[in-house]
């Protein structure tokens, strides 16, 4: 169990406890893209008390404590880090991606013309669609392939440095994305839902939403800072 200190970030805090993501997730607190933000500055900005909150993370660590079974990604070495990324995130993305985009033709095809935001949200999906599976094919061809033989190996390391800024900017856009279509959802509010399909929708767009969170922040604030870290580099600024 970690002692929170509202001045800890909120992407440290998450890679010491990664159960906490879940709460973050309940407060919209940015932890992946935003993950450089404190505990207080997220708190401010949604018009909380850090110091309670930081009590109420306190009193949820321990009880992730007593089910913990999540592993500890600081530690890991690169390539099952990598396997992991690819086995579960980027595959979550290839299967989810076409099933989305065709639950919203059919939403789209049916309540189009009378909901404006529906063909806007079709469209902002659309190009998150393919720069998303653009991005996941550079990290499995360029970056994680190095990163598969970087343990020990400083050349590599150096070779794979020029590759981060690339992607960390790549995820910026991304949760820019995941902002906006937030915004055309609803907040992704099932209750409104315009009919049973409309409802799986945009579940499944939470659902999405909150594996790319969870995605970006084990790159950006857990194997990104390794590898920065393992030689001593300074992590670029992220926007979020």
């Amino acid at each position: 169990m970690i002692t929170i200190n509202p001045e800890m970030s909120l992407g440290q805090l998450v890679a010491e406890q990664p159960g906490l993501a879940r709460t973050f997730e309940e407060l919209e607190f940015d932890y992946c893209c935003g993950g450089k933000a404190t505990l207080a500055e997220a708190a401010a900005e949604h018009g909380l008390d850090p110091r309670t909150v930081a009590f109420v993370l306190e009193a949820e660590g321990r009880a992730l404590d007593a089910e913990s079974g999540e592993r500890d990604w600081r530690e890991a070495p690169f390539a099952e880090f990598c396997d992991h990324i690819v086995s579960v995130h980027h595959s979550f993305l290839r299967r989810e991606l076409p099933r989305i985009e065709g639950l919203l033709e059919k939403v789209v095809s049916r309540h189009g013309e009378t909901v404006a935001t529906l063909p806007q949200l079709q469209t902002e999906f659309k190009t998150l669609h393919a720069d998303l599976i653009d991005h996941i094919d550079r990290e499995e061809q360029g970056l994680f392939p190095l990163c598969r033989g970087l343990d020990g190996d400083r050349e590599l390391s150096l070779e794979a440095m020029p590759q981060l800024g690339m992607h960390e900017s790549a995820h910026s856009n991304v949760g820019e994305a995941l902002g906006r279509m937030r915004e055309l959802a609803g907040g992704y509010d099932a209750s409104a839902a315009l009919c049973t399909t409309h409802g799986v929708l945009l579940e499944s767009l939470r659902g999405l939403e909150v594996d790319l969170h969870q995605h970006i922040h084990e790159e950006n604030n857990v194997l990104f800072k390794r590898l920065r870290g393992g030689l001593g580099e300074t992590a670029a600024p992220v926007a979020g």
